[in-house]
């Protein structure tokens, strides 16, 4: 996979357009840290991906919070414990707002 500067995208856009066709996917880069991944799509499968990205999101997402609840031990709560925590929350939350 291609790496490109922020730069580079936005001095020359057609080259770096050409290369996505070509390589498939080009990563964007900012002070050499990767800061954003370019995907080619089209008109007919535009859905699919962004569905394809939500759904990645969203797989990152519980896999961090699954490894904060290993860190802080909250993995091993019975649904018993989590219930009465969301309880526990809700009734505080409803506490500030008087």
């Amino acid at each position: 996979m291609k790496m490109i500067a922020s730069r580079e995208l936005s001095a020359r856009p057609g080259a770096v357009w050409a290369d996505l066709m070509v390589e498939g996917a080009v990563v964007v880069t900012r002070d050499g840290l990767p800061m954003g991944i370019i995907t080619p799509t089209s008109p007919e499968t535009l859905l699919e991906d962004m569905q394809e990205i939500s759904f990645s999101k969203a797989r990152h997402a519980v896999a961090g919070i699954r490894q904060s609840a290993a860190a802080n031990g909250t993995d091993g709560m019975s649904s018993g414990e989590i219930d009465a925590e969301i309880q526990a929350c809700r009734k505080e939350r409803k506490a500030r707002k008087r």
